[in-house]
């Protein structure tokens, strides 16, 4: 009974790291998309928040 639980385990812990080596990769690159399309929005909600600010400023002038 202990020697089939420590086989699975062992058989177990080696299919999750040979997973973890194929998948790690593809998430990567998926973050770092993510980054990219976050620096993005990012610098649009600023050009946009300065917008809003030079408006009302020439309004209250």
């Amino acid at each position: 009974m202990r020697k089939g639980f420590f086989n699975g385990l062992l058989t177990g812990g080696m299919i999750g790291a040979m997973v973890t080596m194929f998948v790690a990769p593809q998430f990567k690159k998926e973050r770092k998309n993510l980054m990219k399309d976050s620096k993005r929005v990012q610098s649009r909600a600023r050009r946009a928040v300065r917008g809003v600010k030079n408006m009302t400023e020439d309004w209250m002038k």
